[in-house]
């Protein structure tokens, strides 16, 4: 006799790149150990309801939770619930989400190695109260601690006080005014990628030059949202394929009657995609300027410091003693920085062997890769790639 589908209810926006995303997670999970039955309905986040009925006879809820209502009401039909969004710990303290801190740092460090040090926030605060938003915090708090170890100046935005005022076509000249008050260069991290084309609309109210005078990044790279920005929205990628097959790992483990884990599970962010509106080097020195362009430009090719020495008129002691004032390592450290950054996106985002991933990121010999990727992160680009990848 067939067995009895476990029925999942899925409480996750289909509106949204991000969205689908986790979906597609939960999804592969399912074909690997399931089969499982799902029922949701497409649409957006709806922190008011969304929560199934009492006749579905579900077995487990994946949601992301939107406000203490909505938690309320979904830890009420009293079958396991994992959060997605993991904003309300107090209620469901094994909660799953993205790492905020290090989407935080991620930022921050992109930023610096834009040469500045004037940096600025802007979130969503003054949002509906109830709206659990613990995720901005947490993201602004790693942003800082990214830039713990240099001398920088810092702004956060403060939204309207005026509930009417938070409608966009209202917010817009408020949020305009702050960023021409803010002192140029600099760069401004916003919570996420609908956040972030906001700040380019209000940018360009404000007449402000991005990147010219202001770096703008966000975080989820929606690639429809920020190839559409003007200019086009840097962003931090995240792992939410993963995110979604290990919370419905998480699920099924609660379904069994196992023990939940005793601490929340973060899932690293997968890094930055570089687009037009950071594309900006806030330097004095004309030299570092030059060879670190060189550098961003050609470090998935198989070049070295001698040819990096070729496009500035100094020597390699003086380029290596001002770069390290300005960034803090070496011509060689830069080159190995984004040659390894590479090979984890590519370790993620493709099936590629070892040798083609190698050879695309600029190392001539994988053996040499798989040395120098070992050294730097404590595994190998195979154990990397296994545990960042859902199944």
């Amino acid at each position: 006799m067939r067995s009895k589908r476990p029925r999942i209810a899925l409480v996750i926006e289909t509106s949204s790149s991000y969205g689908r995303g986790l979906l597609r997670g939960i999804a592969r999970y399912a074909r690997v150990h399931g089969p499982w039955a799902f029922y949701g309905e497409p649409g957006g986040l709806d922190p008011e309801g969304a929560v199934p009925p009492k006749q579905w006879g579900v077995a487990g809820i994946i949601a992301r939770i939107q406000s203490r209502k909505q938690a309320d009401l979904l830890l009420e039909t009293g079958v396991p619930v994992v959060d997605l969004a993991y904003a309300l710990p107090d209620l469901l303290p094994y909660g799953i989400s993205n790492d905020r801190a290090a989407i935080g740092r991620l930022a921050a460090e992109h930023l610096l190695n834009c040469g500045l040090r004037r940096f600025a926030y802007c979130g969503f605060a003054g949002a509906d109260e109830g709206t659990a938003k613990a995720w901005e915090t947490a993201r602004c708090e790693g942003f800082r601690d990214g830039l713990a170890d240099v001398d920088y100046e810092f702004h956060e935005y403060t939204a309207p006080t005026r509930k009417a005022d938070h409608a966009w076509e209202r917010e817009r000249e408020h949020l305009a005014k702050w960023l021409e008050s803010l002192p140029k260069p600099i760069g401004v991290f916003a919570a996420n990628d609908y956040r972030g084309r906001q700040v380019l609309e209000a940018a360009e109210l404000a007449e402000i030059e991005v990147p010219g005078e202001m770096a703008v990044m966000a975080v989820d790279n929606d690639e429809v949202i920020c190839e559409m920005s003007t200019p086009s929205l840097t962003s931090i990628a995240l792992n939410t394929e993963l995110l979604g097959f290990r919370a419905a790992g998480l699920l099924d483990r609660l379904m069994r009657g196992k023990p939940a884990p005793k601490e929340p599970i973060a899932i690293e962010p997968l890094g930055v995609v570089a687009r037009e509106s950071t594309d900006m080097l806030a330097l004095d020195d004309a030299d570092v300027a030059t060879a670190v362009r060189y550098i961003r430009a050609n470090h998935h090719k198989p070049i070295h410091v001698t040819d990096v020495l070729e496009t500035v008129p100094v020597s390699r002691k003086t380029l290596e003693t001002r770069f390290q004032r300005v960034f803090g390592r070496t011509p060689h450290a830069e080159l190995q920085r984004l040659r390894l950054d590479r090979v984890k996106q590519l370790l993620v985002q493709t099936n590629w062997p070892m040798k083609d991933v190698a050879s695309a990121s600029g190392y001539v010999y994988a053996e040499h890769m798989h040395t120098v990727f070992r050294n730097h992160f404590g595994m190998t680009p195979t154990e990397y790639r296994d545990s960042q990848t859902a199944g």
